[in-house]
C-alpha cells in the first residue's frame, strides 16, 4: 500500500532557502513577513534514492489574503548537478540557495520539460515528472499576513492502481487521475490516523484540544483568562492536581501556573498563631473566620481576571472554605537622589488601597 512518504517539517524547512518567510520554532509553520510583498521558499531537495522515480501528490495548507497570488513549481531529475555556460559542474541545490544567483536564473530550472507549474492550488498531482531528486519552490506575491503549513509529498499519487490489470495502468491517464481522487481521500484519512498520538500529546496538540482534555480530567478551563502555556501545564499536571485537591499545596500550585508567582497562603489557624506570637498585627490582613483562607499575591489583576481566578481556584479549594485574594502593593523606597518639594507628602502606614475599579457595597466600612 502506498502512503505519504515525505512530510516536509521543521527540520527540512530549516535547511531550505527562505525569502520573506520565518519558521515558527514550535510548530514549524511558515509565516509571511508583512513588510515584504515577495514570499518564496526553495525546499531542501527530496531524494527518493530511486532512478526515474515517478512522483505523486503534493499538498499543503495555506492561509492567504485576497490580494495574494500563489505559485508552486516542481522539477525532478536523476542528477543533482548541472553545467554552466563554461562547462563547470555545480550542485543544483547550491545554485537555488545562492544569494549571488538571480531569481530569474533560479526559476529557469522549473521551466524545462520535466517540470510543472501550478497557480493558486494547494493540492496537486505531480504526474508526468520523473527523477530521483525532486526540487520544489513555492512563491506568494502580495504583502500582508499569511502562512503555509503541512507540506506533504506522495511518491505515488494513488493507492489502488496496482490492484487493476496492467492494461488499465496507464500513467497519467484518465483512469489514473480518476483513482487519485479516492486515493487522496484515503491518504488524508491515513495521515490523520497517524497524527492521533500527536493530537493526544499535551505538548504538541492544537490549543483547541486543551480545554477538552482538561474537561475530561475534571478541570474547567472556560474563558480566555489563561495563556496557552498555562492551559498545557494544567493538562499535564491534571492528575497530580486532582490528587492533591483541597490542600494548601494544590492552591499554591494553581496560582503558580496562572500567575507565575508563589503566593502566601494564610489560614485561620496560621493567622492566629502569628497574632499570639506578636509577629502580625490584626490590622495587617484580614483574619476572617475558621473557614476563611487569605491568599496574598503581588500580580495586579483586573476585576474580570480576579473573578476568573476565583472560578478556577474554587475547583480545587477545600469544602466549605472561603478564599480571599489580597493584592499586595509594592513599598516605596527613597534613594539618595530623591528631592522632596513643597507638594510632596510621605504617607503613613495604610491598611488597604482602593483602586479605580473599586465598588463599595453595604459590607464595606471606611474607618477613620
Amino acid at each position: 500500500m502506498a502512503r505519504i512518504n515525505y512530510s516536509i517539517r521543521k527540520n527540512r524547512l530549516e535547511r531550505s532557502y527562505l525569502t520573506g518567510m520565518t519558521i515558527d520554532e514550535e510548530s514549524g509553520c511558515l509565516f509571511f513577513d508583512e513588510e515584504t510583498g515577495i514570499h518564496r521558499i526553495f525546499v531542501d531537495v527530496i531524494d527518493s534514492a530511486t532512478e526515474d522515480q515517478s512522483w505523486g501528490r503534493l499538498s499543503f495548507s495555506a492561509e492567504l489574503q485576497e490580494n495574494m497570488a500563489l505559485y508552486v513549481y516542481a522539477f525532478a531529475s536523476n542528477f543533482d548537478t548541472g553545467y554552466d555556460n563554461d562547462g563547470n559542474v555545480y550542485a543544483l541545490q547550491d545554485m537555488l540557495f545562492s544569494e549571488e544567483v538571480s531569481e530569474e536564473d533560479k526559476m529557469r530550472l522549473f521551466s524545462g520539460d520535466n517540470a510543472l507549474r501550478f497557480v493558486g492550488k494547494q493540492d496537486m498531482l505531480l504526474y508526468g515528472i520523473r527523477g530521483r531528486f525532486l526540487y520544489l519552490a513555492i512563491e506568494v506575491l502580495g504583502a500582508g499576513e499569511g502562512s503555509i503549513d503541512h507540506l506533504r509529498v506522495d511518491v505515488k499519487g494513488d493507492q489502488f492502481m496496482d490492484a487493476f490489470p496492467a492494461v488499465y495502468r496507464e500513467d497519467n491517464g484518465f483512469f489514473h487521475r480518476f483513482l487519485s481522487v479516492f486515493s487522496s481521500i484515503y491518504n488524508d484519512l491515513d495521515h490523520e490516523i497517524e497524527r492521533l498520538p500527536q493530537l493526544l500529546d499535551a505538548e504538541k496538540c492544537p490549543r483547541e484540544c486543551l480545554k477538552v482534555y482538561a474537561g475530561w480530567l475534571g478541570i474547567n478551563l472556560s474563558g480566555d483568562f489563561l495563556s496557552e502555556e498555562a492551559e498545557r501545564q494544567f493538562v499535564k499536571e491534571a492528575y497530580e492536581l486532582n490528587r492533591k485537591k483541597g490542600t494548601r499545596g494544590c492552591i499554591s500550585r494553581v496560582i503558580e501556573i496562572v500567575l507565575g508567582e508563589t503566593p502566601v497562603i494564610l489560614e485561620s489557624n496560621t493567622v492566629k498563631s502569628y497574632l499570639e506570637r506578636g509577629e502580625m498585627k490584626e490590622s495587617e490582613t484580614f483574619a476572617g473566620g475558621i473557614y476563611d483562607v487569605n491568599i496574598l499575591i503581588r500580580t495586579p489583576l483586573s476585576d474580570t481576571d480576579k473573578k476568573q481566578l476565583y472560578f478556577l481556584l474554587n475547583q480545587f479549594k477545600p469544602i466549605r472554605s472561603r478564599l480571599h485574594l489580597i493584592q499586595l502593593r509594592e513599598t516605596s523606597i527613597l534613594d539618595d537622589e530623591v528631592y522632596l518639594d513643597m507638594n510632596a507628602v510621605i504617607g503613613g502606614e495604610t491598611v488597604g488601597v482602593l483602586d479605580d475599579n473599586m465598588v463599595l457595597t453595604e459590607e464595606v466600612i471606611l474607618d477613620e
